[in-house]
């Protein structure tokens, strides 16, 4: 039948070929549209896990510090602490007191953490999992509890996340040390120095605690210099004027405080230390895992648990010890430990050197990596509130100030 038009009028047939053709378009759209919807994220925006951390282009490290000497004076046996590990050191003559020069001469690592090292060096697959003292709680209950620490089960599930003000952490710090709260607002800002990183942000977990600090750029470090100092705060990524590295050195040495986090490892750590500590090329995922206190030492974990969880940045570095003997793993995650490749899972370490102390935090000292919820903590740890690894680093900070001038 054809209209006035001369078209063909449309039939009971034809109308159902045009419904199912539009059903489809339809169809097509929609689907369409949910793909857009999936993929736009993916495109254009990063993943929060990442935004705190990965840079579109990795930073490059600084080359090694110059000042090194293998006649130099290795502080351990200055100050008497340490000696007998097979090498020769002398003293420099009139050499300044206080002062030790940094060394590239090191003894192979044969030892990884508290554990030995068994089979090949480097070979992943001759150190089972959990092997060793690394790994697995050695120190009596005793022992913990003579170090405040309250024994608290392993990290089942994930741990979630909670938005932490600032009167919770200065309730742990009046808790655990009530005598230092009492006068913290009355310390010399310029005794706790934090040199500005690219990723993390000490300030903020220093203010929330209520400890009086100084924030200066990386830059600014030679020209204030660390006669006022006590403490000293190198965020993450650490990338310093390799002329300062020296004067870190000597600040340690002398008795200072220096506390490291993240990829400051790999840009100043392992450069002003070298043959203590390294970063072994391991990385982590940016993701929350489960922390073991290892070493019930009260002057980190008092006021801590046992267990708890443990917030890892994107790509965090882990570590390998080189001096096994000097250097002591405080922390532990098995859920790290198949990314490491030494697979020892280490979290935190430190050591003594001349008479001053050094403390390693892979991850963050601050809340998170996220800059738009600053009360969000990622980690609190049970019974105390804030973070283990907030908690342990605070311990450090205040454990230095508390010692005065001495």
């Amino acid at each position: 039948m054809v209209n006035r038009q001369g078209t063909q009028r449309f039939g009971p047939a034809a109308k159902l070929n045009k419904l199912q053709i539009l059903n489809k378009l339809q169809i097509a759209v929609s689907l369409s549209g949910l793909i857009l919807l999936l993929v736009a994220p993916l495109v254009f925006l990063p993943s929060l896990e990442a935004f705190g951390k990965s840079p579109a282009k990795p930073l490059s490290m600084p080359a090694v510090a110059p000042s090194y000497s293998d006649s130099a004076t290795r502080a351990d046996v200055i100050s008497g602490s340490h000696s007998g590990d097979g090498h020769n050191y002398q003293e420099p003559p009139n050499g300044p007191v206080g002062r030790s020069l940094m060394m590239l001469k090191v003894k192979s690592p044969t030892l990884q953490g508290n554990a030995s090292r068994l089979g090949t060096a480097g070979s992943v697959e001759s150190k089972p999992l959990l092997e060793g003292n690394v790994l697995r709680e050695t120190a009596p209950d005793d022992a913990f509890s003579a170090a405040g620490i309250a024994r608290t089960d392993g990290m089942q599930k994930k741990t979630r996340p909670a938005r932490v003000g600032e009167d919770v952490y200065r309730a742990w710090l009046s808790k655990t040390h009530p005598q230092f709260s009492l006068k913290a607002e009355s310390l010399d800002p310029m005794e706790v120095l934090e040199v500005k990183g690219t990723w993390d942000k000490a300030d903020r977990t220093l203010k929330n605690l209520g400890i009086p600090h100084t924030t200066i750029g990386s830059g600014q470090l030679n020209r204030i210099g660390l006669s006022r100092a006590k403490v000293l705060v190198i965020n993450c990524a650490g990338t310093l004027d390799r002329n300062s590295l020296q004067g870190i050195r000597d600040f340690v040495m002398r008795g200072g405080y220096l506390l490291t986090t993240d990829w400051a490892l790999q840009n100043m750590l392992g450069q002003t230390f070298p043959g203590y500590v390294e970063w072994n090329k391991g990385k982590s995922k940016g993701n929350v895992v489960d922390a073991q206190v290892v070493l019930p030492d009260r002057e980190f974990f008092q006021g801590t648990v046992s267990n708890a969880s443990w917030k890892l940045d994107e790509e965090s570095q882990t570590v390998r010890v080189l001096k096994s003997d000097v250097v002591k793993v405080l922390a532990v995650s098995r859920d790290l430990a198949p990314l490491d490749p030494d697979r020892q899972g280490i979290l935190a370490i430190a050591f003594s050197f001349g008479k001053g102390k050094v403390l390693h935090l892979v991850g963050h000292f601050d809340n998170n990596a996220l800059p738009f919820f600053p009360r969000h903590l990622p980690d609190p740890a049970p019974l105390i509130g804030i973070g283990l690894r907030q908690a342990l680093a605070a311990n450090f900070i205040v454990s230095r100030l508390e010692r005065g001038n001495n």
